[in-house]
C-alpha cells in the first residue's frame, strides 16, 4: 500500500493491532506488503469479496468510522 499515512491514522493502527494481536510495526509491515487490506467503507469491501453469510477464510474488523481492516487467516 502506497502512502499509508493518507489512508490510516496511527490511532486506528493501535486499536486494530490489539484486535489482531500484532504490534504496530507488524501492522504497518503487513499493510505495506499486502498481507492486510484497508477499505474506506463496507461497500468497497463487499465489491471485492461479495455479500456472503460468513467470511470464514478472512479475519476482519470494522471501525466506527466505517473503515474495514482485513487480514487473511
Amino acid at each position: 500500500m502506497k502512502n499509508l499515512p493518507s489512508f490510516v491514522h496511527i490511532g486506528e493502527l493501535i486499536a486494530i493491532s490489539k484486535y489482531f494481536k500484532l504490534n504496530t510495526y507488524q501492522m504497518v509491515n503487513f499493510l505495506e506488503n499486502g498481507v492486510m487490506e484497508v477499505f474506506q467503507c463496507k461497500e468497497d469491501f463487499l465489491k471485492k469479496y461479495g455479500k456472503k453469510e460468513s467470511f470464514n477464510d478472512l479475519d476482519w474488523v470494522e471501525l466506527n468510522n466505517g473503515k474495514i481492516f482485513l487480514k487473511s487467516k
